[in-house]
């Protein structure tokens, strides 16, 4: 055996050569505070008790060393006092305000933390915090179909106004949007949008392409289930209801923060090939509208005339029935009356009913009486010749006077 020692010197030797090491590099000078504080003096060299000159040293202290160390002291002095007075200048940058319209967004290190509301509020300045401050009442607008210029005008946009009804005709649609921001978080952090050019709406926001693509797709999907009439005429109420809600559901379901407050149609025409022919549909609707009304209105003024003319024949029915059953009943009493003097007296009851009877037959009648014991002997018309013989004596006087 050879000697123990080398053999196992040698040994370790060739398992230290097999064992993995990282590679070497150069190991870092430490950072001491004195380094940090001649960064601090030469960043600030400007300044008076900092200034060093080109060679590092001032002059000063080529002739007194004792008198350099103590400007370097002073200057690190400065420094440190200096420290404070940035660090409450950046808190006091955090100091912020919000309007009675606008909420405020605060993020801390990019990530969202709460909602700050109309007052005075303090959040950490940047680069820590980040704040974003927005109008959230201001009610917003968005045309679909045409753009309003600034003299008034409006220029329409065929690409988004022309779509298909349910009986596949093509209508010209203008419609605009009333919107405001109703949850600031969604806003501005839950949907990336490349924004408006047009209405000023900044990459990021819902509003530009986002809120338009919703309002086109609402305005197709409700007019794309009617008829072009309902949209032209006579449901157009019915068909800003429902694009509201289908905006309303899309926004909520993209999670955008805009609440959508109304939808206006503003002009649905039809193509212009066949605009005449609509028209002459339009004025024939109207033309039969104010028809009926003047039909209706007829219908009202007849129909209180005759409720009055019933009642007033249905109460003279009523009286007429009031008086023949008071006449019945009447006769019936006096029937029974002169039935009861019957049977107590039946020859005198008979003698009067006859006579009574008589009496009324030739009542208002000439009446001549002829002795039964005298000849039958042809009656003179002492009644006409009494009427002719006034007549004469008339003529005659009249004939004496002329």
């Amino acid at each position: 055996m050879s000697n123990s020692p080398q053999a196992s010197a040698a040994d370790k030797g060739s398992e230290d050569s097999l064992m993995y090491r990282p590679p070497e590099r150069d190991e870092e000078p430490e950072v001491t505070f004195g380094d940090i504080m001649q960064r601090i003096k030469e960043a600030f060299s400007g300044v008076p008790g900092f200034g060093d000159d080109n060679d590092g040293r001032s002059r000063d202290d080529e002739s007194n060393g004792s008198g350099g160390g103590a400007g370097r002291r002073s200057g690190s002095v400065i420094v440190l006092a200096l420290i404070p007075v940035i660090a409450i200048i950046w808190l006091g940058t955090g100091v912020y305000t919000v309007g009675p319209e606008e909420q405020a967004a605060l993020r801390t290190f990019g990530r969202f933390v709460a909602i700050a509301d109309q007052g005075l509020h303090w959040h950490w300045p940047s680069p820590i915090g980040t704040r974003n401050v927005v109008a959230v009442t201001n009610t917003r607008r968005l045309e679909l179909g045409f753009r309003s210029t600034q003299n008034g005008s409006t220029t329409p946009v065929q690409i988004e106004s022309e779509m298909i009804t349910g009986d596949e005709n093509i209508v010209d649609v203008q419609v605009v949007v009333q919107y405001r921001i109703a949850n600031l978080e969604f806003f501005l952090f839950e949907v990336d949008d490349p924004g408006d050019p047009d209405r000023g709406i900044a990459p990021g926001n819902p509003d530009g392409e986002t809120l338009r693509d919703i309002a086109e797709t609402a305005v197709r999907q409700v007019v794309g289930a009617r008829n072009i009439d309902d949209v032209l005429t006579t449901e157009k109420e019915q068909v800003q209801a429902s694009i509201l809600d289908k905006m309303r559901e899309l926004a909520s379901d993209y999670n955008t923060g805009l609440d959508v407050l109304q939808v206006l149609l503003q002009n649905v025409n039809p193509p212009a090939e066949v605009q005449d022919a609509f028209e002459d549909v339009v004025r024939a609707r109207e033309d039969r509208e104010r028809d009926i009304n003047l039909a209706e209105a007829y219908e009202a003024s007849q129909i209180p005339e005759a409720t009055g003319a019933a009642a007033q024949i249905v109460e003279e029915a009523d009286g007429f029935k009031r008086g023949r059953v008071e006449r019945a009943r009447g006769e019936a009493e006096g029937f029974e009356a002169i039935l009861a003097s019957y049977e107590i007296s039946p020859q005198v009851t008979r003698t009067r009913l006859y006579l009574e009877a008589m009496e009324r037959i030739m009542a208002g009648k000439s009446k001549i009486v002829i002795n039964s014991a005298s000849n039958a002997l042809p009656l003179l018309p002492l009644d006409s010749l009494g009427t002719l013989s006034g007549n004469s004596l008339s003529g005659t006087t009249t004939g004496g006077g002329q």
